[in-house]
């Protein structure tokens, strides 16, 4: 009996204790925990009075002509490679010299004939010009005389001209670096046979070097004519000018062609080396204009708006959308810079709804 109201008592204990653990435990009822307000991420409104922006291109020459033959022949020898570098007047390139050795050869001959026809049309006229006086010639004679007499001159002078173009071509078939640089690529081939004007290879010529980028249709106008450069493999940005942009559109991408000069750098980057280019633009003064996550851009087919916190709630603020860059979007709102908004889950939420922020 008494072993049996220890029991009892003991069994009592536990379930008294086992009720005030179960009373300090929060509460796990469903309803209690969706009454909490829920919470959200915020972000503030970003003044974008300047608007920094960037385009990725690559390093050039600033000169960087392509090279060909002034006349047609077969290749006889290819004395160059890509990638290499060349001196101003280095051969590159050699012709087969036999058709403007024979071309050299026919226009002296025709000089020989011409000054040869000459000298006999210069003789008939002074042997008539003496028989004038004597009347043993008419003027008529005298006079078609002096016509071939000169017509010989001519036909001397362009015979002389012709030589002079066959001995050129004589030169011609040998082609030279204009200037000293690097040999970017070579597209000829000893035996192939080229056309006048050809490309057979492209030379870089030693000098300044720019920044090839591409321009978006949006960006054309008021373009800034400095930008600052970061080149791969290089700690430091560098300062680039504006030099030129493309007249016309590329038909396909429907971008502008520019190119920034950059300063003397050493050790000079590579031809090709990624680069960079840092705009920062003024937005025109246009004081509304701001940016905000573009998460936080909600569309409820009445106009895109954004929620701002007062007095933890949620008040919807209609903005206009004017473009979305990358994960902002630049709006125009009367919000002040640094006014937290709403950044994720704005489909969530219902005007004048309560939340809670959370803190990172």
């Amino acid at each position: 009996m008494r072993d049996g109201m220890k029991g009892l008592v003991t069994g009592g204990a536990i379930l008294i204790g086992l009720g005030l653990v179960t009373a300090c435990q929060p509460s796990s009822d469903p309803a209690a925990t969706e009454a909490l307000p829920p919470y959200v991420l915020t972000a503030q409104v970003e003044d974008i009075a300047t608007d920094t922006w960037s385009l990725t291109g690559a390093i050039r020459p600033r000169y960087e002509p392509a090279l060909s033959f002034r006349i047609a022949g077969e290749i006889q020898e290819r004395l160059i490679n890509a990638g290499e570098r060349v001196a101003a007047g280095q051969v590159l390139f050699r012709l087969d010299p036999r058709d403007v050795t024979q071309q050299r050869l026919a226009a002296e001959a025709t000089v020989a004939r011409a000054l040869a026809e000459q000298e006999n049309a210069e003789r008939e006229r002074a042997r008539l010009a003496d028989l004038i006086p004597k009347r043993l010639a008419s003027e008529q004679d005298y006079d078609r005389a002096v016509t071939a007499a000169s017509a010989a001159e001519q036909g001397r002078l362009a015979a002389e001209a012709n030589l002079e173009q066959a001995r050129n071509a004589m030169g011609y078939a040998t082609l030279a670096a204009p200037r000293p640089g690097v040999i970017l690529e070579v597209a000829g081939e000893a035996g192939q046979v080229v056309t006048p004007g050809q490309v057979v290879a492209r030379l870089a010529e030693d000098g300044p070097l720019e920044v090839e980028v591409y321009l978006p249709e949006d960006r054309r106008q008021g373009l800034p004519t400095q930008a600052e450069a970061h080149l791969l493999g290089r700690a430091q940005p560098v300062t680039a000018e504006l030099r030129e942009i493309a007249g016309s559109a590329d038909p396909i991408t429907r971008t502008w062609r520019a190119r920034f000069r950059l300063p003397p750098l050493d050790p000079a980057p590579g031809f090709g080396t990624t680069a960079t280019l840092l705009f920062a633009s003024a937005t025109g003064g246009d004081a509304d204009r701001v940016r905000v996550p573009s998460g936080a851009i909600l569309e409820r087919g009445e106009g895109p708006l954004v929620w701002r916190l007062e007095a933890g709630r949620v008040v919807a603020e209609p903005v206009t959308l004017l473009r979305i860059v990358g994960e902002h979007a630049e709006i125009r709102s009367q919000l002040a810079p640094g006014t937290p908004v709403v950044a994720l889950g704005v489909q969530l939420l219902q005007p004048g709804q309560a939340v809670r922020v959370r803190t990172p």
